[in-house]
């Protein structure tokens, strides 16, 4: 399964280059045509066609470098990688995360909430940064520790593969979580939070170790106004 999953990931990098190496050749003929079509002007003409070619080569040179890179990127992932699994583990992350996450409208102390989490996942503990750290302050900022505090949605959701040891994969996830219902203690203006989680998992997908951190205030304003220039990645898994 995974030599299949290889050959076809090697056959669509193929058709990755190939399809550049076809925009790269259209750029260089429409340099070619720009370069007869002005050089049958006056001298005038001739110092823009010069002008426009140089442009064009430039243009030429940058994508070239991009395409390279991306492609050997693109290789440098294939030997090993078995992307059924990398789904899979994806959606295992997403379910983590909204576990953490939807303690903010639990009407359950955090008490409460650390012990069921250790009861739930294996791989927390009374040491688990998780527990100590992040679900007492996910739960005091977003004012679940009143009461059921705000609600959120997953707005937007990227997972990535950071490390693949062996049999061993680690992942690092960036999530926008929007607020849908304001608790009743809580300023009705809340603002979106921003969740980075980071996690391993074992050759049958089990999660074997989970970090999650909550996004500084100055964090999160930078990252909303950086997701509102540029969309972000739509919820995976």
């Amino acid at each position: 399964m995974k030599e299949e999953i290889k050959d076809k990931l090697r056959q669509h990098a193929g058709k990755i280059l190939l399809g550049g190496t076809g925009a790269l050749l259209a750029l260089s003929v429409v340099t070619l045509g720009a370069s007869r079509l002005l050089s049958d002007g006056p001298a005038s003409s001739d110092t823009q066609a010069d002008a426009v070619v140089q442009k064009l080569e430039g243009n030429l040179g940058d994508a070239q470098a991009k395409l390279a890179t991306q492609h050997t990127a693109l290789l440098v992932q294939l030997p090993g990688m078995d992307i059924e699994r990398v789904n899979r583990d994806r959606a295992t992350g997403r379910s983590l995360l909204l576990s953490l996450t939807d303690s903010s409208a639990s009407t359950r102390t955090v008490k409460e909430q650390q012990v069921l989490l250790d009861a739930r996942y294996g791989f927390l503990d009374h040491k688990s940064r998780v527990l100590t750290e992040f679900v007492p302050e996910w739960m005091t900022a977003t004012g679940a520790t009143k009461g059921a505090g705000t609600t959120y949605t997953l707005a937007d959701l990227d997972i990535g593969v950071s490390r693949v040891q062996g049999l061993n994969y680690s992942y690092t996830g960036v999530a926008r979580l929007d607020p849908v219902r304001v608790g009743p203690d809580q300023n009705s203006a809340a603002k979106s939070e921003f969740t980075v989680f980071t996690y391993s998992t074992s050759q049958d997908g089990t999660v074997t170790s989970l970090d999650a951190y909550r996004a500084s205030s100055k964090t999160r304003d930078a990252l909303a106004a950086a997701s509102e220039e540029q969309p972000s990645l739509k919820p995976t898994g």
